[in-house]
C-alpha cells in the first residue's frame, strides 16, 4: 500500500476511533450511576410510601416515592421489589439482597452520572444492571437514548441496545449526543 493511500485510511481511522470511545464513556457512565451499588461494605438504605414483605417467598415490595441510596448512588421509583436473602442463611452477597427490581420512572444518579429507564433490574449476585424502555444515560452534557442496557459493574462493561424502527423491524438505533468538552 503507498504512502499516500495509508495516509488516508488514518485520516478516516481517528474519527471512527474518537466516536467509538465517546459511545463505550457514555455506555460506562451507565455503569458510573450505580458505583455504590453491588457487592460492597456500605449499607443499603430504602424508604417508601408503603412496604409490604411476604416472607415466604423472601421479597419485600416497597411503592410509591421509593427512594435507595448505596454509597453515593440513589435510585428513585414508583416501585420496587427486593429479592432478599434469610437470615441465619449462607448468603451470597454481602447486603443480603439478592436483586432490586425497579419500575415506574426509574431515575439513578452518582455524581453527574445519571440514567433513566422504565425499569431497571439489578442482581447483586452478578453484580449486573439491567435497563429497559426509554433509557436515558447522561453525564456532563453527553447523552446517549436506548432501549436496553445493560452493565456489569464488575468490568464495567456496557452493553447498548437500540430500539425497534417505527416499522416493527430490528433496524432501531442507539442515539448520542457527545458535548465535547470546553478548553478555556
Amino acid at each position: 500500500m503507498n504512502k499516500r493511500k495509508l495516509t488516508s485510511l488514518n485520516l478516516l481511522a481517528v474519527p471512527a476511533i474518537m466516536l467509538c470511545t465517546t459511545v463505550l464513556a457514555h455506555a460506562q457512565s451507565a455503569g458510573g450511576a450505580f458505583q455504590g451499588v453491588g457487592n460492597n461494605n456500605q449499607p443499603i438504605q430504602i424508604e417508601a410510601d408503603k412496604l409490604e414483605i411476604v416472607d415466604d417467598q423472601n421479597t419485600a415490595l416497597l411503592t410509591g416515592n421509593v427512594s435507595v441510596v448505596q454509597g453515593k448512588t440513589l435510585m428513585r421509583a414508583t416501585r420496587i421489589k427486593v429479592f432478599y436473602e434469610r437470615a441465619g442463611e449462607k448468603g451470597k452477597t454481602k447486603s443480603g439482597i439478592r436483586q432490586i427490581e425497579a419500575t415506574g420512572k426509574v431515575a439513578v444518579r452518582s455524581g453527574d452520572n445519571k440514567v433513566s429507564a422504565d425499569k431497571a433490574t439489578i442482581n447483586m449476585i452478578s453484580e449486573t444492571v439491567l435497563m429497559t424502555g426509554n433509557v436515558v444515560v447522561s453525564q456532563t452534557g453527553n447523552v446517549l437514548s436506548a432501549c436496553k442496557v445493560t452493565v456489569n459493574l464488575k468490568t464495567n462493561v456496557a452493553k447498548v441496545t437500540p430500539c425497534s424502527s417505527s416499522s416493527g423491524s430490528s433496524g432501531g438505533r442507539v442515539k448520542l449526543l457527545h458535548t465535547p468538552k470546553s478548553r478555556n
